[in-house]
């Protein structure tokens, strides 16, 4: 029999006999409710709870379900609940707003429908008609509505006048959170779109948010009631602040003294140290179709770092399947630092039957201070599987736009073709259609009333396929903070179908830009640029603009998708991404020689572009080059002046800073294509360093290196060379401006007088460079930072090179600059930090080096001077006038070789000096003087097979070789075009040569040349 007629059949059949046979229907209430809302006009879910409340003793089962929606009313839908999976639709009748609900279990069957005092709920998708200004509050199902055992023919009885009533709501609302990651008592916006769907303006307000776990939620402020006309939106900021940790939704309600919206949540917030916000860049999907799930971990504190924060699997929820395509990405992050965030996804591949829910629940753990810690489980929005849906040209406009035409893509995945779409006018009060409106096009015509937009087709929508439909908005209304908000849609399929209600969010923006990515670095190789940064927290994907020996000019335009390849400005979008926690890209299509820049743009979920000035507004230059004689290895880009000498761990890598940032870099002699890789991200100090720093083991920690660093704000810190964590940091010691050399004293090299001293301390010593009488020297304990001595004795001068430590003597040498006192070198006694001797050299602005052949202390002096200071009485055993009386005669200290010295002069020379035993004064004289085509900056030595070579820095932007013996040139690399070329450094282990440039790189080059 015909299921329809047999329906029908069933309303018909006398109830003589079966009286007692009976069921109720119940509309079931949202959390927080006490009656079920539905909206005027707009697609809402009733869910509907049904109960076998026979009294009969037989073993009939209520197994078939009929409801019939009143007049007025559309019936788009309907699935069972998901707590009650065993049950189908079995028929649908739009016009006569019926849905009919069947137990998919047999007659045969164990547990087929409901037994006595059973109950199954049923989610009705409903469209409640706008023919009210206020709220109803008397809404039931009608005649028709049945219940019945499919199997023996029973019916149920039931009076439908005397079921529980819904409430039919002249207002929609929906709201959102932001920020959705914060700190205990710390501020977050709940913000609350209102839409009015009756038939004359109100006045709307909304209630102090509630909490929906038991994170209380205290309202700080609140925008007071306003009028709202119809099909118009009132938008209100709630100002909120969590009291306590732990994952919380804002419980929201709007209302008009007549009318109350329905209740509505907002996405999870996360509130505490390490929290969490999850996300989903499809919440309508198709079938066997790919989602993104993001978590962003954010670290709230303001002193802990935590470690090794890794995701967990996520947890679906739902009754789609999800199989896993890739994921997490990345695995883990190793240090969390304070304020700093992190972003994990995964792939997805989602399937099911229309109506099938998938979510999936998140969670993160890290390590603090050696123990574990859980972040809270967090939720991402659920979505559902689908079988048609509409995607915007314009996810995200400027307020500031006019005349944008918007493009509604509906795409059509059903059975059916669509011949009738039409476009709901959104929020009439934000969004201006103009004089043009809607266009129509193809077979396409396109009608106004009221309401909104129509288009129809006699041709339509095929099945697979889809249409685009454009309207013209003449302007957008300003908005205080970011606002989304909702386009419905509504498509036909014919006039026997039930109607289908697609949507989608359009953003207007208050804020132009997003944040700009961090820590942006680059790796030059043979055919390659490899880009790193940092994400900020605001963060949907990425863009990434190269040019050809000029900056790109042109910045992407907010709201607009770019693709691989295209042109902007003079430059090409290398690399782009949306919805991705993607933090590094190599671009393979780049010539060898040829100068890049480069400037990457951080989008934001509402696809706003950030300014791209990273590390600057010029970018990121890059020159890929072959792995021959003469070329670079590999040039690690900083993007601002790399000016200090690096800093060498033996075979393995180097070290350096530029600005505020410590940065390591990896040797790899094997693999090429590792060979100049970051040893981990940048590290920030709290201000610019001013130095470069040692890189030494320290006390119980075998097998690890640590980096002594400090900066111009007066913190000194130890970095873990491997990894970039902080082994202390400290803030407290007010020390003032550091600029100079720290140095190290350890009890592994230490004679027998340090050891009573000192039985399980590292010294780390640090000097001020400040402008002010009150420059000191402290000695810490380099395992924790605490202060073991200082020495401000109140007349001592800026400190701006390197400190040399006498280990055989416990002697601390510290060159200053005069103007405070004549006495300009300093002798202290390391281990106490007493003054022991003093010194009247004149400006000293370079470090003190020991000369290991003669065991003498060479001292530079601004006025063209070298000193040889004995370490036994600190007496002056000899002066070297390289120079007479200049102000300025050293670009940097004269490094030890042989019995003597080698200099660079500012007036373009490197000479080398050396004792002549034959003339008997000890004193080193010039042995060679090489001319150098522009400054040289600085210079190391490399002996090789018993071959002494120079290296020198210049400002013709090359590296200079020559002979230790001659003085010649026997070679010479270029970096780029004319620059400043800093100090090098050599790792004699593996015969490479670093050296930093002006333009913001650090290189690696073979040698010798």
């Amino acid at each position: 029999m015909n299921v329809r007629i047999l329906a029908l059949f069933a309303v018909l059949l006398p109830a003589v006999g079966f009286s007692q046979t009976t069921w109720t229907v119940r509309p079931v209430p949202s959390a927080g409710e006490t009656v079920a809302r539905v909206v005027m006009e707009d697609a809402s879910d009733l869910v509907l709870e049904v109960t076998n409340t026979s009294t009969s003793t037989n073993d009939s089962r209520l197994s078939e379900v009929s409801f019939v929606l009143p007049a007025g009313y559309q019936l788009l839908g309907g699935l069972p609940a998901e707590e009650n999976p065993h049950w189908k639709v079995e028929y649908i009748d739009a016009n006569e707003r019926r849905i009919t609900f069947q137990s998919t279990r047999g007659c045969v069957d164990e547990g087929r429908g409901l037994a006595n005092n059973e109950s199954a709920r049923f989610v009705l998708s409903v469209v409640g008609p706008a023919n009210r200004n206020t709220d109803s509050t008397t809404e039931r199902l009608v005649a028709g509505t049945y219940a019945r055992d499919q199997c023996d023919g029973r019916s149920y009885t039931y009076n439908v006048n005397a079921m529980t009533a819904w409430t039919r709501s002249i207002l929609a609302a929906n709201v959102t959170l932001a920020p959705r990651v914060l700190a205990v008592n710390g501020s977050t916006v709940a913000r609350v779109v209102v839409e009015n769907r009756g038939t004359g303006a109100a006045t709307v307000s909304v209630d102090n948010p509630t909490s929906t776990s038991n994170v209380p939620l205290t309202t700080v402020t609140k925008d007071g009631g306003r009028s709202v006309a119809v099909r118009a939106a009132g938008v209100f900021a709630v100002n909120l602040r969590p009291t306590a940790a732990g994952a919380v939704a804002a419980r929201v309600r709007a209302r008009t003294s007549t009318a109350n919206a329905p209740l509505v949540d907002s996405p999870l917030a996360n509130v505490g140290n390490l929290v969490a916000a999850a996300d989903m860049d499809i919440v309508d999907a198709f079938s066997a179709e790919q989602v993104t799930l993001r978590l962003i971990v954010f670290n709230t504190s303001t002193t802990n770092t935590y470690t090794q924060v890794r995701p967990r699997a996520p947890v679906l929820l739902g009754s789609a399947t999800a199989s896993l395509v890739s994921g997490p990405s990345p695995e883990s992050v190793a240090q969390l630092a304070p304020g700093a965030s992190a972003q994990f996804t995964w792939r997805y591949q989602v399937s099911g039957s229309p109506g099938a829910s998938y979510q999936f629940q998140a969670q993160v753990d890290g390590t603090l201070n050696g123990s574990s810690v859980a972040g809270d489980p967090v939720t991402a929005r659920k979505g559902r599987i689908v079988e048609h849906r509409v995607r915007l040209s314009q996810e995200t406009v400027s307020t500031a736009a006019t005349s944008l035409t918007v493009a509604y893509t509906v795409q059509n995945r059903g059975t059916l073709p669509i011949y009738e779409v039409k476009l709901f006018k959104p929020a009439v009060n934000y969004f201006a259609v103009a004089a043009s409106g809607p266009q129509p096009f193809g077979d396409w015509n396109v009608y106004t009333d009221a309401t909104g937009y129509l288009w129809e087709s006699e041709s339509g929508i095929p099945v697979g396929g889809e249409a685009t439909f454009r309207i013209t908005y003449s302007g957008f209304t300003a908005v205080l903070s970011d606002t989304a908000f909702r386009h419905r849609l509504e498509l036909n399929q014919g006039w026997n179908d039930p109607r289908i209600r697609v949507e989608a969010t359009m953003t207007l923006l208050a804020v132009t830009a997003a944040p700009d990515v961090e820590r942006l670095t680059g790796v030059a190789r043979d055919g390659s640029v490899t880009l790193t940064w940092d994400n900020p927290f605001n963060h949907g994907g990425t863009l990434v603009l190269r040019a050809v020996g000029a900056t790109p000019d042109t910045a992407p335009t907010s709201g607009v998708h770019y693709a691989p390849g295209e042109a902007l400005g003079n430059a090409t979008v290398a690399y782009v991404d949306e919805f991705s926690s993607a933090s590094s890209v190599t671009d393979t299509a780049v010539t060898n020689g040829t100068t890049y820049f480069y400037r990457v743009f951080n989008a934001d979920d509402q696809l706003r572009y950030g300014p791209g000035n990273q590390p600057t507004s010029v970018g990121l230059l890059a020159t890929p080059r072959a792995r021959v004689a003469g070329n670079p290895l590999w040039c690690y880009s900083v993007g601002l002046a790399s000016r200090h000498q690096p800093i060498t761990e033996l075979g393995v890598g180097i070290f350096s800073s530029f600005n505020d940032s410590v940065v390591g870099v990896l040797t790899n002699t094997a693999n090429p294509s590792e060979d100049g890789a970051e040893r981990f991200r940048p590290v920030k100090m709290p201000s610019t360093i001013g130095s470069r720093f040692p890189v030494v083991p320290l006390l119980g920690r075998p097998g690890q290196q640590w980096l002594v660093v400090g900066d111009e704000s007066g913190v000194p810190a130890v970095i873990n060379a491997a990894t970039g964590e902080f082994l202390w940091k400290n803030t407290t010691l007010g020390l003032g401006r550091i600029s100079s050399f720290p140095v190290t004293q350890l009890l592994d090299y230490a004679n027998p007088e340090y050891r009573t001293t000192y039985s399980n301390v590292d010294l780390a010593i640090f000097a001020t460079r400040n402008s002010s009488a009150q420059n000191q020297v402290v000695a810490l304990n380099a395992a924790t930072g605490a202060l073991i001595w200082r020495y401000r004795p109140g007349d001592l001068g800026m400190v701006t090179g390197s400190m040399l430590v006498d280990y055989s003597k416990n002697r601390l040498y510290v060159a200053t600059a005069s103007g405070v006192s004549t006495d300009t070198l300093r002798v202290l006694n390391s281990l106490t930090g007493a003054e022991v001797a003093r010194l009247e050299l004149g400006d000293l602005e370079y470090g003190v080096v020991r000369n290991a052949t003669s065991n003498q202390i060479l001292v530079t002096a601004n006025d063209g001077r070298v000193y040889g200071v004995s370490p036994d009485n600190h007496s002056r055993v000899w002066t070297a006038a390289v120079r007479s009386g200049t102000a300025q005669a050293f670009t940097h200290f004269a490094r030890p070789q042989g019995r003597g010295f080698i200099v660079a002069t500012e007036d373009n020379k490197v000479e080398r000096y050396e004792v002549v035993e034959a003339n008997g004064t000890g004193v080193p004289e010039l042995k060679w003087s090489a001319p150098i085509p522009a400054r040289p900056t600085g210079l190391f030595t490399l002996n090789l097979g018993g071959s002494v070579r120079v290296y020198v820095g210049s400002a013709d932007g090359k590296v200079h070789q020559l002979d230790g013996e001659l003085g010649t040139e026997t070679g010479q690399v270029t970096v780029g075009p004319a620059q400043r070329l800093y100090t090098p450094t050599i790792d004699h282990t593996v015969n490479r040569l670093h050296v930093g440039t002006e333009d913001g790189r650090i290189c690696a080059f073979p040698v010798p040349f």
